[in-house]
């Protein structure tokens, strides 16, 4: 199967997706000026200039992830030719994972965590609605099927990635309202890797308790 690609240039976002029991395996990372087909501004003619360490950059930010955006900046990958227009381009492949899920309904507590020896890495995270079936309760109003709110994966990110066990609540108090009067839930998709670092995935994932 044909690696998936990505290009934009500087200053744009670019934005990595697999379908859900996929995660992003980053196969190869430009960021600098290869080719004055792309991204060019009046009186910029060099092309060969790139950055040594972005392809560990672009794994650490979006390995084994569902979803992935990174901003092609010189403030993420450093400048390899001032004043060039440069751009980003990555090839990644979407491989299939044996995620792990758990859900918890609005002001419920969700809580995840891996056997000994093996740690938590978020792979995608909602808060909000996407569907009429989960978490419905009688007497709970759901005014919309289409709500997310954007903070979700920083937020599951920061409280438990690389950790043996974490818990959030699933509340407005920590994600923000994105669908007011609705019923919401929070819902994870997650893995237990065997070791912490950047270079993920090839591991093999191990079940949670």
């Amino acid at each position: 199967e044909e690696p998936l690609q990505q290009l934009v240039c500087e200053d744009d976002t670019l934005f990595l997706s697999c379908p859900r029991g996929y995660a992003i395996d980053i196969l190869t990372t430009l960021y600098g000026k290869k080719d004055l087909r792309y991204c060019n501004k009046p009186g910029n003619d060099n092309s060969n200039c790139a950055v040594g360490n972005a392809l560990d950059t672009m794994k650490f930010k979006c390995n084994s992830k569902q979803n992935c955006r990174v901003q092609a900046s010189n403030n993420v990958f450093g400048d390899p030719c001032h004043g060039t227009r440069k751009y980003l381009e990555v090839t990644y492949e979407c491989v299939n994972v044996e995620i792990l899920s758990s859900v918890a309904c609005e002001n419920d507590r969700l809580k995840i965590n891996c056997t000994d020896g093996y740690y938590l890495w978020i792979v995608n995270a909602l808060y909000g609605r996407t569907n009429p079936v989960t978490c419905f309760k009688q007497g709970k109003p759901v005014l919309t099927n289409n709500c997310e709110a954007a903070t979700a994966m920083n937020v599951l990110e920061s409280r438990c990635d690389n950790l043996k066990e974490c818990t959030v609540d699933a509340s407005n108090g920590v994600f923000g309202d994105p669908c007011y009067g609705t019923y919401k839930y929070l819902e994870v998709d997650y893995l237990c890797l065997s070791r912490m670092g950047v270079d993920r995935p090839q591991i093999e994932p191990r079940l949670g308790n």
